[in-house]
C-alpha cells in the first residue's frame, strides 16, 4: 500500500472497532456448524421419486385391470353375437333350400300352404 493509504488503515480508530467486531462475530457463531450428511439428502429424494413411480404406476395398473376385464366382457359378447349370427345363417339357408323348414315356419305363424285344404266350418 502507499503510504497515503497506510495513513487512513492503519489508525488507532479505525482499528479497533474492526478487531472488536470481528471478535464478537467469533464469539456469535457456534463453534461447530452440524449439517445432516449427504446420504440423508440423497434417500429424501430418492424416497420422493420413489413414490412418485409407485403412485403413476398404480394408477396404470388399475387402468390396465379395468381395460382387461372391459376387453374379457367384450370378448364374450362378440362370441354370444358370432354364434347368434352362425345360427341365424343356418335358418336362413334351410328357409331357402328345405321345403319341410318353410312349411314349419308358415305353421308356426299361421299360414297354410296351397297345397294342404284347409277346412272351414259351414254354417
Amino acid at each position: 500500500m502507499s503510504k497515503a493509504a497506510n495513513t487512513y488503515w492503519d489508525s488507532h480508530a479505525t482499528r479497533t472497532p474492526r478487531r472488536a467486531a470481528a471478535r464478537r462475530r467469533a464469539k456469535a457463531q457456534p463453534a461447530e456448524r452440524r449439517t445432516a450428511p449427504f446420504w440423508l439428502s440423497f434417500a429424501i429424494v430418492v424416497s420422493i421419486f420413489v413414490m412418485l413411480a409407485v403412485s403413476v404406476n398404480f394408477r396404470a395398473f388399475g387402468e390396465m385391470r379395468q381395460e382387461a376385464s372391459e376387453n374379457t366382457k367384450l370378448a364374450s359378447q362378440i362370441e354370444n353375437l358370432m354364434d347368434e349370427n352362425l345360427a341365424l345363417q343356418e335358418e336362413i339357408h334351410s328357409l331357402k333350400t328345405d321345403p319341410e323348414a318353410i312349411a314349419r315356419e308358415a305353421r308356426r305363424i299361421g299360414i297354410g300352404l296351397k297345397t294342404q285344404k284347409v277346412s272351414v266350418p259351414s254354417n
